[in-house]
């Protein structure tokens, strides 16, 4: 089964030199055997917070994944064909750019995610289940088992 997350720009910053112990271990965790959760719009956010920066970034991990074939991309198709009923689909495009990031969390396989804004995190911890799986977002690497938790 592949060990997807998905890390949100607010988190991706993080990676720039990390002092942080824990980033580092999910740096090395994704460099070695992890798989990233991406959309053409993350990967642009990342881009526009990285300029200039291609030593320890989120952009050098991107780089790796993709020759390793560890990128678990969704396109703007397969996030459109996502639907939610009209009353919840309101609510969560009131996430506005988010909204996206929402549903590339739930079309993912593990539907599992590091978030810092709190609003972004609780709804996609608040979200119905998808596919019999409740997707899941915290925000600090070590408050998730994102090495072993399987689905």
């Amino acid at each position: 089964m592949i060990k997807d997350l998905f890390v949100d720009n607010n988190v991706a910053k993080n990676f720039k030199n990390p002092a942080d112990p824990e980033y580092r271990k999910l740096m090395d965790w994704l460099f070695s055997e992890g798989h990233l959760v991406l959309t053409q719009k993350l990967l642009s956010e990342y881009l526009a917070s990285n300029q200039g920066n291609f030593g320890q970034s989120i952009i050098t991990i991107v780089n790796k994944l993709t020759v390793d074939g560890r990128i678990i991309k969704f396109s703007a198709e397969e996030l459109k064909a996502l639907t939610f009923k009209k009353k919840l689909d309101e609510k969560c495009q009131k996430l506005n750019k988010d909204y996206w990031h929402l549903k590339a969390i739930l079309l993912s396989n593990r539907k599992m995610a590091i978030i810092i804004d709190k609003a972004f995190r609780d709804a996609v911890n608040n979200h119905p289940k998808h596919e019999g799986i409740q997707a899941c977002a915290v925000a600090r690497p070590e408050e998730i088992d994102y090495e072993n938790l399987m689905v």
